[in-house]
């Protein structure tokens, strides 16, 4: 067993089990007590608490942790901004200590895949530069697709989108030297993912208001419905949204061709707490 690099881990509870099983694997006496004693916690079961979510840490126990295991000093960054990333209450923090750990990797393949993946999703012309390609003769230059996009962007940014899709193997070119769509599903872990999403969604919310001024009502729709419902209805609307996006999405690809790209956002989300009676009133 090979001692567990904290770079490899989105999750610092799943890398303190890992290590802590490899120091038992290495030494059958090696304990919960000893690795106390030598991080100078006082009780000696404070890990095994933070390993099963039963606590948390906080600047001086991540430092007691680093101490108690013998972390290197670019290894106790990382782990630190591992430990704020779990840790984070918002999605801004979570973003920043993220970013931060990227920056502590080193500069590996794996290491530039999942940014290129955070990139993708944190920057709204991606996704739309990945349908652009399809346009036409499937062979605009990056000068051609910047001009095309609304907000438009710079050579230099659609030269780095296509290097993006490239490096996530979402798109290719053939042997004709045509660009095509690759049918490539991103995964990632829990954490990225979650912060992928909520990137994603925020960029296109962003959008979504700005086009009220962009475009022409005729060239848009912006929509709302305020509803009152009983709480367990909840999910059967969520199901029906569901339904209607399948639906969409099979709508648009009846056709192959293709010479505008446009996003539909869908958002539910609630106004007030659930109203709960009191005293059976």
């Amino acid at each position: 067993m090979e001692t567990p690099s904290v770079h490899a881990y989105l999750d610092y509870r799943s890398y303190l089990k890992d290590l802590f099983a490899y120091k038992k694997e290495q030494d059958p006496a090696y304990s919960y007590r000893c690795f106390s004693m030598r991080a100078g916690f006082a009780s000696p079961n404070f890990l095994k608490l933070v390993m099963d979510g039963k606590r948390n840490l906080t600047n001086e126990s991540i430092a007691k942790i680093a101490k108690g295991f013998g972390l290197k000093r670019q290894d106790r960054e990382y782990f630190e901004s591992l430990v704020y990333m779990n840790q984070a209450g918002s999605h801004e923090e979570r973003n920043h200590y993220y970013c931060k750990m990227m920056s502590l990797k080193a500069n590996t393949p794996v290491r530039r895949l999942e940014k290129a993946c955070y990139e993708y999703f944190s920057t709204w012309f991606y996704p739309a530069v990945r349908e652009i390609v399809t346009f036409g003769g499937r062979d605009l230059s990056a000068k051609e697709m910047a001009a095309l996009l609304n907000p438009p962007i710079s050579v230099k940014e659609a030269e780095k989108a296509l290097k993006v899709l490239l490096d996530l193997g979402l798109i290719r070119k053939d042997a004709d030297g045509r660009w095509e769509q690759c049918d490539r599903a991103l995964s990632t872990g829990a954490q990225t993912q979650m912060l992928n999403v909520a990137n994603f969604h925020r960029e296109m919310i962003r959008l979504a208001g700005e086009s009220i001024e962009r475009y022409a009502a005729p060239d848009r729709d912006i929509s709302s419905l305020t509803l009152s419902i009983p709480h367990e209805k909840l999910a059967q609307i969520i199901k029906r949204i569901v339904a209607f996006r399948r639906d969409l999405l099979d709508f648009a690809c009846e056709d192959d061709r293709t010479d505008q790209v446009v996003q539909v956002n869908f958002q539910l989300f609630p106004l007030t707490r659930p109203y709960k009676k009191e005293n059976g009133q």
